[in-house]
């Protein structure tokens, strides 16, 4: 029986629930594995990397299977190259699962005891991304696409969880960057070098204004006044950490 009232209530529901059916082979990253981390950043979809897979289609017909199974579950999906996209509604509530595959990907275990509690749900351990991997993943991201809300997670990740960036990570993705301009993209390599001269600029251009407009729906209202500073605090210590890799 699926106990889930609410979006919050639904997605930790489904995490528990994709833990109990995959086991080890689902791996949640993106923003609800910070959320289980008490980011006070909303999120609206789920993230996972499934592991040991070599294409999305060989994950898909087992995942849309045990999401069929679940009563009172509507499923709609879509499969591409890059992902399967699940929206999952239950009694009116939808979320989003993005379920992209790999070989490997290192790991580590997470609780969803807090985050369960707060939605009258019982917790587990599931496994998410290990963190220094997921920082430098999330710094990339947000190279390729520069959005406000990733800088303020690699702040979170940097400044509030003392995460340091895994750099043959980050390298590595750099070096085959996806840069959005506009309706393109292009492939760009990047060193490290070029990536601190440009997360400098972005910082200090960072204006309170800029999180407001883009932020507003990630946030409560009470918590946006003053996260320009410190998420320029943190985003200075992760400069530095990046820094210090290249001399």
């Amino acid at each position: 029986m699926i106990e889930a009232k609410t979006q919050q209530s639904l997605m930790v529901w489904l995490i528990n629930f994709l833990a109990d059916t995959f086991g080890n082979s689902a791996i949640l990253k993106g923003g609800m594995e910070l959320r289980l981390l008490d980011c006070p950043r909303y999120t609206n979809d789920i993230d996972y990397v499934f592991v040991p897979y070599s294409s999305n289609k060989d994950v898909c017909k087992k995942v849309v299977e045990a999401l069929h199974g679940l009563p009172d579950m509507k499923v709609q999906y879509t499969l591409n190259t890059k992902c399967l996209r699940c929206i999952c509604e239950h009694e009116g509530i939808q979320v989003q699962l993005e379920i992209n595959v790999a070989e490997e990907c290192e790991s580590q275990e997470l609780s969803t005891a807090s985050f369960a509690r707060a939605h009258g749900q019982q917790g587990r351990i599931i496994r998410g991304m290990r963190f220094d991997i997921a920082l430098s993943h999330k710094i990339a991201a947000w190279n390729e696409r520069e959005l406000v809300r990733d800088l303020y997670d690699c702040y979170f990740m940097t400044q509030v969880l003392e995460i340091q960036p895994h750099i043959p990570t980050l390298k590595q993705r750099l070096q085959h960057s996806l840069i959005r301009s506009g309706a393109r993209t292009k492939k760009v390599s990047m060193s490290l070098k070029e990536f601190v001269e440009k997360l400098d600029a972005a910082t200090s251009g960072l204006t309170q204004t800029m999180i407001e407009n883009q932020m507003r729906d990630f946030f409560s209202p009470e918590d946006l006044p003053g996260l320009e500073k410190k998420m320029k605090i943190g985003l200075k210590r992760l400069l530095n950490i990046i820094s210090e890799e290249r001399v």
